[in-house]
């Protein structure tokens, strides 16, 4: 119930900044600056829907199509041997295949084809419900206005939560926590979005089949550190498993990509647009994900980064706030 009205808030918070300079410099009132902001939004995402869905919506029907027919074709004939046979016409070395592959993965790889019709009609059981939460989605943008058009009225109610006895300071802090949130979530979708892009490109050049929705799995399982990364190697994999005459070269091609696109995502672009957004070092931030994750497990994945901007904003200004009082002193 409460999904669509977060979902609100968060997009109300990344286009207040536009908002408050039209209504500051252009003089538009907050209600019609709003109403526009959204109006706009939601056409650019009907915009978007119109060019790619049918295109992705395609690719998608085609690859469960697939999925299916190689389920019902193997689901009982995946044994030991089948699968020996698989690896040696995939170009794997032997030796490789009897010493470990047989002997740690088949067992497990047994179990995995077992479950997965379970798993599939699982999801096709829950598409009731998938589209119900869709519809539900019809709030976002009704909820995204208010917020947007009452932003100012909200602050005040924000402030009295957490009492001081200097308000200037206090509002000092709130700007630069509303800094570092806002950096990390446009920085955040800023690489996801590269990322997404640079993968549809490689796949495609590639000749890897649904390269455009390998791409759009890209841009979404980036949002989560770590965990994003190896679900897109299960993905393009399992496409590539499904698709592709299977050999050493085109199975390494796909791991390669993703291994890429993760050391481009970690030196290059993360720490140049998410670092620089929120001031956390890169040997900090992946510091973080290891500490987050292994306390506090998914959520701490997506905690991680702006919850280390935000304390490290509060160590500093405590070590300028013990600072001046020494040099007051």
């Amino acid at each position: 119930i409460l999904v669509p009205f977060i979902i609100g808030a968060v997009l109300a918070y990344l286009f207040n900044p536009v908002v408050s300079q039209l209504y500051e410099k252009q003089k538009i009132s907050r209600t019609w600056s709003s109403l526009g902001i959204v109006i706009l939004f939601c056409a650019v995402l009907v915009a978007v829907g119109w060019i790619f869905l049918p295109t992705l919506g395609k690719q998608t029907k085609e690859f469960i199509e697939r999925l299916t027919v190689f389920i019902r074709q193997n689901a009982n004939t995946l044994d030991t041997q089948h699968v020996r046979r698989m690896l040696l016409g995939m170009g794997f070395p032997e030796g490789l295949i009897d010493r470990f592959i047989l002997n740690e993965a088949g067992p497990q790889i047994r179990r995995m084809v077992a479950i997965v019709p379970t798993i599939v009609m699982s999801i096709i059981s829950s598409l009731p419900k998938i589209l119900e939460r869709t519809l539900n989605l019809v709030i976002v943008p009704v909820a995204m206005f208010y917020f947007l058009k009452d932003w100012p009225r909200l602050l005040p109610i924000v402030n009295e939560l957490f009492p001081s006895k200097n308000p200037a300071r206090r509002e000092k802090i709130a700007r630069d926590v509303d800094g570092v949130l806002y950096g990390y979530l446009r920085g955040q979708a800023t690489v996801a979005l590269i990322v997404g892009i640079l993968g549809a490109t490689a796949y495609s050049l590639l000749g890897i089949p649904y390269a455009g929705l390998i791409g759009v799995i890209l841009v979404f399982a980036d949002l989560v550190p770590i965990v994003g990364m190896l679900f897109s190697v299960f993905v393009v994999e399992l496409v590539i498993f499904l698709t592709m005459e299977l050999n050493f070269a085109v199975i390494v091609s796909g791991l390669l990509v993703i291994g890429g696109l993760h050391v481009i995502e970690t030196y290059i672009i993360g720490p140049r647009i998410i670092g620089q957004g929120i001031g956390v070092p890169p040997l900090l931030m992946i510091l973080a994900l290891l500490v987050f994750g292994y306390f506090f497990g998914f959520v701490g994945l997506l905690i991680a980064v702006p919850t280390t901007g935000v304390i490290l904003l509060f160590v500093n200004e405590y070590r300028r706030t013990n600072a001046a009082g020494a040099a007051l002193e």
